[in-house]
Formats: C-alpha cells, structure tokens, sequence
C-alpha cells in the first residue's frame, strides 16, 4: 500500500511539475527552464544564456527558485552576508524536520541541527573552517605529489594491454578517493564502499530522477557515513594521529568548540565533495579536449599549458553547476522586494559564461587569458580543496598525454549524469591506441 502511495505522489508531482513548466512557457512567451528535458540535461548552457537575457534574477516556478546568471550578482551573493548558506534558519528547516521525522531519520535530524562549513554562516563557518584549513595548506597538498603520481600511475598500470577503457572507472573515479581517504588515514579497503556511498547519497542532491528508491539509498548512504567516521573517531580518541580525522580530534581536546558532531560533518563533506567534484572535472575535462582535437594535440605537445586549460575546463564545463542562498532578511536587490528566506539558486554554470565576465563566452579555448570563473566558489566559501582538486586534475593529464598520446575517445556521444548540481559522466569509453 504505501509503494502505491509513493507511486501516486510521484505521479502526481510529475504532473503539477509538467503543469507549471506549462505555465511558465505561456508567462514567458516560450520558454521555461526544464530542469527534466533531455536538451537541458545534453545543453545546460543555452537554458541560462536565454535567461540572463530574460532577466538576471530569473524566477522558475517548477523549481521554486530564483535562479542568478550574471557574473556580478553571482559573485556578490557569494560573499555578502545579505545571503545565508544555513537553511536551519528559515521556514524550509519545518518541511525538512518534518519529513526526516516522518522518515525515521534520526541521525540526518542530528546533522541537519550539526552541519558541515558547507551549510553554515560566520562566525561558525569561519571557526571550523580555520580548524579544517590545517589540513589543506598549499605546501602539505604539494607535498602530496609523488603520492599522488604513484595512485594515477598504479590506476593506469591496470588498463594495460586493454583495447579501451572507462576513464571515470579506470582513475577520474579512484583517483581523488584514495588520496582523501589517504589523507584522512582511512584504510584502502573501504574505497569501494565509500565511492559506493557517495554516488547514492548524490541522488538525493541535484538528482533528476530521484525517486522513492533512489531517495531511501541516498538516506541510507548518508547514515552508513555518519556511522562509520563515528566509530573511526571513536576508535581513535585515545591515539589521535597526524592525519586529518587526527588534527581535527586534537584540536577539539584542546579548547576548540568543535563538536563531535561537527567532526561527522566534516569528514563526510570532505569525503563526498574531493572525490565527486574531481572526478568530474577530470572526466569533463577529458570530453571537452577531446571535442576540441587541435587544442587537444596543442596541449599534449606543450604541458605547461595545462594549468590555464584547467581553469578554462573549470570556466567551459564545471562539475558543480549551481548552490543556494537564502536571503538573510527582507531585502531589496536588483530593485526587487524579496522576503527573508527566499531561495536563490546560484548558477555558477550560468555565471561562467556571462558575456559580461569572459568575452565569447560558448567559446572553448585552452590559451584564454584573464579566465573569470566561480567553480570553486568566491568569498568566505572558497573551496578549501580547490588546490588539491587542481594538482590531482594536472597529474592525471600528463600522465594520460605521456601514456596514450593517441588515444580517442569511443562514444562521440556518452550520456550526461542526469544530475543539474553535479555535471560529469557516469562512463566515459576511451581507446588508448
């Protein structure tokens, strides 16, 4: 009985959903954003071009928000306190108390009360923060390079004597969790499980075709890493360590506020956002080089050019492609009445490719200069990983230029996830020659 309620509640908001995107043609002479349409989910960036045109601050019935497209008030947004990152606050908070208690979620209650940096305001966030940036200095991630090296090199050393391989599989996908999990001193034994874990709890985040299935693994996942960085912290209390899960026990014995339960947060993000961001963006960028063969043979003959085409892979083709912010109070922006709490969703994808910040925009080119893009944020939420996520995207390209410097790519046409925060490949086939 209650799988043909969820049935028919499904059914049902896919209805209301189809009735406001109807709704939203007939007010905007056309067009709506259709989060669900196969064009959309092929060509995000034609959907924000036209609403940037429309209106900076674009409001989508279907999705309840307002969507922001232009570089200035994205990157404003970002940084002004006007804007809040911590949904506890406002009346969204209700609706999702209720529901996880209605679920039986006691322990996503627990972290939606305790969050992560990601989803809280100063001063909390600049206070966590200042605790976790320990373990992302510029100078500890360098070091990390020949380690770093050596796991792209033992991935690779796997594909050998194989007529193709999937990229996302093979090293966009392990890469960036063994070295989280390295640097949280995890054992290597739990990859699997966690890059298991981060793929369910991500369809429930941005996942298009969530439904009551996918939601329940997303839930399940979350719990399974609360519970298990639980036990590690535990487990380790008496005998801490130097690594990360090590720095952030330490300092919460000395004095600092730092919550048990801040800690939970803390690892799960650092655990899901290094390796599903990097993943994406090495396997964005691969696709992208490949659909732009003469950049691509220019980049494979002159590697000191990888670092500019990164920051243009990241501009072109981000893996994060939208955030929310809440307004903080009742505020007029843009000459606009917006009452506290009203959502905004943040389209760092959109903002990428404002005219107004980078010039011919929906162009791709490695050699670009002055690149002005937000994937890793802007303001007091910076990426704290971007260093890392940077370091780990160059390395795996040299080593697949230096390794198959004829390779192709297999499907001129591999299928986009069907998720609109996330953007990446599930599987991307490539025949090293």
């Amino acid at each position: 009985m209650k799988e043909k309620i969820k049935k028919l509640r499904n059914y049902i908001f896919f209805k209301l959903y189809k009735v406001l995107i109807s709704f939203e043609k007939f007010r905007n002479k056309g067009f709506a954003l259709d989060i669900l349409s196969p064009d959309f989910i092929k060509d995000p960036y034609t959907t924000y071009s036209t609403m940037r045109s429309k209106k900076p601050i674009y409001y989508s019935a279907p999705t309840f928000l307002y969507w922001v497209t232009k570089m200035d008030f994205v990157q404003e947004m970002l940084r002004d306190k006007k804007f809040s990152v911590d949904d506890r606050k406002y009346s969204i908070a209700k609706r999702r108390r209720r529901e996880l208690i209605k679920d039986g979620r006691e322990i996503m209650l627990d972290q939606f009360d305790n969050p992560s940096i990601l989803k809280l305001d100063p001063p909390d966030h600049s206070r966590i923060r200042k605790l976790v940036s320990y373990g992302f200095t510029n100078r500890y991630i360098s070091s990390l390079e020949s380690e770093i090296k050596e796991t792209i090199n033992d991935c690779l050393d796997r594909t050998h004597n194989k007529d193709s391989f999937d990229l996302i599989d093979s090293l966009a996908k392990p890469l960036p969790a063994i070295v989280i999990a390295k640097m949280m001193g995890l054992p290597k034994e739990d990859l699997t499980q966690f890059q298991n874990w981060s793929e369910d709890l991500l369809q429930e985040v941005g996942g298009i075709s969530s439904n009551a299935i996918q939601r329940k693994q997303a839930r399940d996942a979350y719990e399974e890493l609360i519970r298990y960085f639980e036990k590690k912290i535990i487990e380790r209390k008496d005998n801490p360590g130097e690594d990360f899960i090590g720095k952030l026990i330490q300092a919460e014995e000395e004095g600092d506020k730092l919550n048990v339960k801040e800690m939970f947060g803390t690892c799960l993000l650092l655990l899901v956002a290094g390796h599903e961001t990097t993943t994406r963006l090495i396997g964005n960028g691969l696709y992208t080089l490949f659909k732009h063969p003469e950049q691509f043979n220019y980049l494979k003959d002159n590697f000191e050019l990888i670092p500019n085409a990164i920051e243009e892979i990241m501009r072109y083709e981000p893996p994060v492609h939208a955030t929310v912010r809440f307004a903080y109070d009742d505020i007029i922006y843009d000459d606009k009445k917006f009452k506290k709490g009203t959502p905004f969703a943040i389209s760092i994808a959109g903002a990428n490719r404002d005219p107004s910040a980078n010039k011919n925009p929906n162009e791709f080119d490695i050699k670009r200069e002055n690149i002005k893009h937000v994937s890793f944020g802007y303001g007091p939420h910076m990426c704290i990983g971007a260093h890392l996520a940077r370091m780990e995207t160059k390395l795996a390209f040299e080593a697949l230029f230096e390794r198959f410097p004829k390779m192709e790519l297999l499907d001129n046409e591999p299928e986009w996830g069907r998720n609109f925060i996330f953007r990446g490949f599930d599987h991307l086939q490539i025949k090293p020659n």
